[in-house]
């Protein structure tokens, strides 16, 4: 068994975060035995808690147990009891709980949810093993009653950018919502192509567009950036190096060079990186000597826009089809 899976062994989600608990105040080197003596646990039991944060990548680490930035730095600042969030926050970025939740939204059961989900993705031995832990681990962070159902309610998001963007607004209101919205926009192919700082920055641009539109912007912006710098890297000649592109335009015209992409991408680009500058990426205006106001409506549709490029550029790039 790969040691970056759902085990057969079932280990209760808190005793999983205990693990976590420990690994960050033992540091990236300590040894199962000693996790074991601090969370008073069985090796066995921490043994197989490391392979399902490994599944989960909340730890970062093949050579030893280091624990992903963001999540060493979670798990100091909540109690035992609030310590779910660690899950929730690994669920939702874990793309076959992502399609796990996204069936049962669609009235499937949990058990036929995860038959689906096991055909697509090698991470548990049997259907019944990934089951229970989706299972337990969501109840455990509050996203799936404790009748397998949803918990977080995935309310229906218009995937047609004209429909009325308060709709749209109202609508994203957790990261799993997010999620799914943008596996519904995006599909597998391209959420698969996607790396997960690219997703997490994409996600994160939706959830912060009224609570902090700069910070919105700047997800939105590396977000795109990072993808157009890997479609190149993946689709792009060998003479070109993608690495020496600073920023979105100078990448966008190694990308327009290659031909993979046509001139309106090329435009929206463009378009997109001047208002990221204005927006988010840059300090005061260079004439009024003052910074932009962004609004949530602005920073919402970078986000929209970020979204149906990503669609646009790799269907073209990766099969040449025009879709806009």
């Amino acid at each position: 068994m790969r040691d970056k899976m759902f085990p057969s062994y079932q280990v209760p989600p808190e005793d999983i975060v205990e693990v976590v608990f420990a690994i960050s105040e033992l540091g990236e080197d300590a040894s199962k035995e000693q996790i074991s003596e601090f969370t008073g646990e069985s090796t066995r039991k921490v043994r197989e808690s490391i392979k399902v944060l490994r599944e989960l990548n909340i730890i970062a680490s093949e050579q030893n147990v280091g624990l992903a930035i963001r999540y060493d730095s979670l798990i100091q600042q909540l109690s035992p009891d609030e310590r779910g969030a660690i899950i929730e926050e690994a669920l939702v970025s874990h793309q076959p709980f992502v399609d796990y939740a996204s069936y049962i939204d669609q009235g499937y059961t949990s058990k036929q949810a995860a038959q689906k989900v096991h055909s697509a993705y090698d991470v548990a031995k049997s259907r019944e093993y990934l089951q229970k832990y989706f299972e337990r681990l969501g109840e455990f962070s509050d996203v799936l009653s404790e009748d397998g159902n949803l918990a977080v309610e995935i309310r229906e998001i218009p995937a047609n950018s004209t429909v009325s963007i308060e709709q749209l607004r109202d609508a994203l209101d957790s990261k799993l919502e997010i999620r799914v919205y943008l596996d519904e926009i995006l599909g597998d192919e391209i959420m698969n192509f996607v790396d997960k700082d690219t997703k997490k920055d994409l996600t994160d641009a939706y959830l912060k567009h009224a609570s902090d539109p700069r910070a919105s912007i700047s997800a939105v912006g590396r977000a795109f950036e990072d993808f157009l710098r890997n479609v190149g890297d993946t689709f792009g000649s060998d003479s070109r190096d993608y690495s020496t592109g600073s920023g979105i335009i100078p990448v966008g015209n190694h990308l327009e060079g290659d031909n993979l992409i046509k001139k309106i991408h090329k435009r929206r680009i463009f378009a997109f990186a001047e208002l990221r500058n204005k927006g988010g990426a840059h300090g005061d205006d260079a004439e009024q000597l003052e910074r932009w106001k962004t609004s949530p409506e602005v920073s919402l549709s970078q986000a929209i826009e970020a979204t149906l490029l990503i669609r646009s550029i790799y269907r073209y790039a990766s099969e040449g089809e025009l879709v806009l």
